[in-house]
């Protein structure tokens, strides 16, 4: 199973990313069930503050889509558990915190940007890499403004160059940098001041906090995914 729940008592819980190889990547399966996961920890009514980590001090290396699809249809299929897995995130009435150790790539830099407290070890390293295996990161883009300045993120995606946790707290994408190996510790530490407060003012914190600065937008991930597919699509066919 590449996804993990684990309750801590006192209305905390971890998900632990337990992806595919050395560097955790997840693939489509490992999405869908990821987002299964934060769906079950929205109707958990004990949960007051969810933490995500990665397995052996290894965030996410990203993910791996499906190969050699031809239909815009079938890549627009494959794409979609991105977006169920940023709606399920979004629609979570309790803070999520990521725990980051080791990479956090792809998907793993984008869901370190969207949650709402990021804590990442001194050592840890960030990057957007699609666009240098042709893909461009439109889901990414349809937040990440929110955090990052319009021409660094262009910047950080059409370069797919590494940063260091410095470098992202600096861009807005991290909330604060802990030695190496205590990412998770922190983070646990955050959510049990969170799980402390009221569950209702918290939530309706988040919701609003999250309305207001337009984290979410189904109609634009929606239009990436359209983008996205039809382009991928007729690269594959032409091969």
């Amino acid at each position: 199973m590449a996804i993990e729940i684990s309750a801590q008592g006192k209305g905390v819980s971890v998900i632990t990313l337990a992806g595919q190889e050395a560097n955790n990547f997840l693939y489509t399966k490992d999405l869908l069930d990821l987002a299964t996961a934060l769906t079950k920890c929205a109707s958990d009514k004990e949960l007051r503050a969810l933490v995500i980590t990665g397995r052996n001090d290894m965030f996410c290396g990203g993910r791996v889509g499906a190969k050699g699809l031809t239909r815009a249809s079938e890549v627009a299929e494959d794409l979609n558990a991105i977006l169920k897995v940023n709606a399920a995130l979004n629609a979570l009435s309790v803070p999520v915190i990521a725990a980051v150790e080791g990479k956090a790539y792809g998907f793993g830099f984008g869901m370190t940007a969207q949650v709402d407290y990021a804590v990442a070890a001194e050592n840890a390293v960030f990057s957007l890499p699609e666009m240098s295996h042709g893909l461009p990161p439109l889901i990414v883009f349809t937040y990440l403004f929110r955090f990052v300045p319009y021409k660094r993120a262009f910047e950080l995606a059409v370069t797919s160059r590494q940063i260091a946790a410095k470098e992202a707290l600096d861009a807005g994408i991290l909330t604060e940098i802990v030695p190496a190996g205590a990412a998770l510790k922190r983070a646990l530490e955050i959510a049990g001041q969170m799980a402390a407060f009221d569950p209702n003012a918290m939530g309706l914190l988040r919701r609003f906090g999250r309305q207001s600065a337009e984290l979410h937008s189904s109609h634009m991930s929606e239009h990436a995914v359209a983008l996205m597919s039809v382009m991928l699509a007729e690269r594959n066919a032409a091969h």
